[in-house]
């Protein structure tokens, strides 16, 4: 240092004025950085760059502080494993609730159960089983009595996964419970189609119907002629028609109706929107059987009944059709139009079941099976009140048919 100012000296005696102040210019940078850097030990920060101002200073210190998070040093793809191994643990514990809330409801442990099954709502809002959650807790809510809480649960299972039976029968419950019969009863015929054997639905949904048909006799709405050798209406039964042909099909080697996937609801009512003229129509094109009459309508029929009993209720229809082109006024032509009403019912086109039905009975008004099936497609038609009517006159003219 004595010899920088020594050199100092010489210049301002050379007058090298220039070479003075770059002098000056360091000294002060120096004495600066001195003063920067006992700043940043009073505050225990240590010694820093010179080049690393305060601004900076605060950025890197509050990167350093925020949490690590190991997500963001992952690639996209181990970042989508690791949400779905953290779902899946979520999913295995739900499903270990569920089992406790099982366990709560034998034991008729009903607010331990209702507890397990919402914590395993929370784990798994959407997941496979949510509905099955969901549903599990409208039972408890049954059994707490607290039915429209039921409702709205049941609603929700629903909404996840419409084919869930028991979410359907588990809401019909809750109608019934609330005197709604009539709502009871819908929510009770979908349950049966997805559980066709479970015989609580099938005795709620005759309850639901007597209740109903009561109901409406008591209120004046009900226009049911009673005849004196007639049962009351409570002696009717809306699945038993189902039962009765279910053991015929048994019989014969078949079994239970099937559903037609892709085909159900929206594409039947499409299908019945035609009507039965255009049924006719293309039955007209279906290859004849050779020697039209009585004899060869027979047979058609026969291969019916056939397609029936191997559940084949598209080639039955045909079958049907072609016989009552052959013989469309003849002595069993009544029993083609029923037959083909009841295929009708199985692939869910009620409307024109519903129309076969009653051309069945322009051609024999007596005859109690076209009745039956008038009942039954009704009752899905939803008019209630008509399929009570038709089953009071089917048992008029059959009263020992259960149906």
């Amino acid at each position: 240092f004595r010899n920088k100012l020594a050199a100092k000296v010489d210049l301002q005696g050379e007058g090298g004025g220039f070479m003075m102040q770059m002098l000056d210019f360091h000294h002060s940078r120096r004495i600066n950085r001195v003063i920067h850097s006992r700043k940043l030990k009073s505050l225990g920060l240590g010694i820093m760059k010179p080049s690393l101002t305060i601004p900076h200073l605060v950025k890197a210190s509050s990167m350093h502080m925020r949490k690590f998070d190991p997500s963001n040093e992952l690639s996209p793809m181990a970042r989508t494993a690791a949400a779905a191994a953290e779902t899946l643990a979520l999913e295995q514990q739900a499903e270990k609730l569920k089992s406790q809330g099982n366990a709560h409801m034998q034991k008729k442990d009903y607010e331990a159960a209702m507890e397990c099954y919402t914590q395993a709502l929370r784990l798994s809002p959407s997941g496979p089983q949510s509905h099955v959650y969901f549903s599990n807790r409208a039972a408890a809510l049954l059994s707490m009595k607290r039915f429209d809480q039921a409702i709205l649960d049941s609603e929700r299972a629903l909404a996840l996964q419409p084919t869930y039976g028991k979410a359907h029968a588990r809401l019909g419950l809750a109608h019934f419970l609330l005197g709604d019969y009539r709502h009871a009863m819908e929510a009770y015929t979908v349950a049966l189609k997805y559980e066709p054997d479970n015989k609580s639905s099938k005795s709620y949904l005759e309850k639901s119907a007597k209740k109903l048909a009561q109901m409406q006799l008591e209120e004046g709405n009900g226009d049911i002629t009673h005849h004196p050798s007639t049962p009351t209406v409570s002696s009717f039964s809306v699945v038993s028609e189902w039962d009765k042909t279910n053991k015929e099909v048994f019989a014969k080697g078949g079994g239970p109706p099937r559903r037609d996937n892709g085909n159900s609801a929206t594409s039947n009512s499409s299908k019945s929107s035609s009507g039965n003229s255009t049924m006719v129509k293309n039955a007209n094109q279906l290859p004849t059987t050779p020697g039209k009459g009585s004899d060869a309508a027979e047979n058609q029929k026969t291969q019916g009944n056939a397609h029936m009993a191997n559940r084949e209720y598209e080639l039955a229809l045909e079958c049907y059709s072609t016989a009552i082109e052959m013989s469309p006024n003849g002595p069993q032509s009544h029993v083609y139009y029923s037959n083909r009403a009841a295929a009708l019912c199985y692939l869910e086109r009620y409307e024109e079941a519903a129309e076969d039905s009653e051309m069945a009975l322009q051609l024999k008004p007596s005859y109690g099976k076209a009745h039956a099936r008038l009942g039954l497609s009704r009752f899905f038609l939803h008019d209630y009140e008509g399929a009570v009517q038709a089953y009071t006159t089917a048992l008029k003219y059959d009263p020992d048919n259960a149906a």
